[in-house]
């Protein structure tokens, strides 16, 4: 997805907060929290920067003797990788195509209802909508922060209940495309990608997300930026009806 239009969902006086130049990203581990104390699955993620693997029924047997020196049953085990959630995030939604239209040379933002309803069910005290026109100059303007290296990039999401290839390539190499008997890794340096997978469960989210490379962080931060694109707020309800896009 190449998102056209970017929405931050949340109070007024939060998303205001953005407009006037003050980003907050938060550590990943926020939202393993939230919903392990909170029950909040959708904000929330128990498998946020966190990656589930299969492991199969499987005999482990001594290379030279061919003893028999371990079964292992078949079970599931999560795989944390390390500092990845104490990096910084932000997250948006982004919306492409298939949620605009165009009328007598005109743009108009056209949210499916089903969209907005998973939208203040996962979000339950976000009561308005930062929509952003502009997405190049906001990622740009992001990228910008000051003494900082910011990643960017949507969302890629896998059915956690397989093991897909896919997602493994995506990890070591940053593409889903990979090669037959190729050696795929994961290094300390590219350990930001697990926080750029999630679980289809979270799909209709559509999300975005920027990633400080250079920091750990315990607590949520405020990073000053220059917000320099076209904006409206608007209470969240009003996305259940067309907008005009500027």
């Amino acid at each position: 997805m190449q998102p056209k239009i970017f929405i931050k969902y949340g109070e007024y006086d939060h998303l205001k907060q953005i407009v006037d130049g003050k980003l907050r990203f938060t550590p990943s581990q926020n939202y393993v929290l939230m919903e392990k104390e909170q029950h909040n699955k959708g904000q929330g993620d128990l498998l946020e920067g966190k990656m589930k693997i299969k492991i199969e029924r499987a005999k482990m047997y001594h290379p030279e003797t061919n003893e028999l020196m371990a079964i292992i049953p078949q079970s599931e085990c999560l795989v944390s990788i390390q500092d990845v959630n104490n990096m910084p995030v932000f997250c948006i939604s982004g919306y492409d195509e298939k949620d605009i239209k165009e009328k007598d040379g005109k743009r108009f933002l056209k949210i499916s209802h089903e969209k907005i309803d998973c939208i203040k069910t996962d979000f339950k005290k976000a009561t308005h909508a930062l929509i952003i026109f502009d997405i190049s100059r906001f990622i740009n303007d992001v990228s910008q922060i000051k003494n900082h290296t910011v990643a960017n990039d949507y969302i890629h999401y896998y059915d956690y209940d397989i093991n897909t290839l896919q997602m493994f390539a995506y990890l070591a190499t940053g593409s889903e495309e990979y090669e037959k008997n190729k050696e795929m890794v994961t290094t300390y340096d590219n350990r930001f990608r697990h926080l750029l997978c999630k679980d289809i469960a979270f799909s209709q989210q559509q999300e975005y997300r920027f990633i400080v490379l250079d920091e750990l962080i315990e607590n949520p931060v405020f990073y000053p930026f220059n917000f320099s694109s076209e904006y409206m707020i608007v209470p969240i309800d009003d996305l259940y009806n067309v907008i005009e896009i500027v």
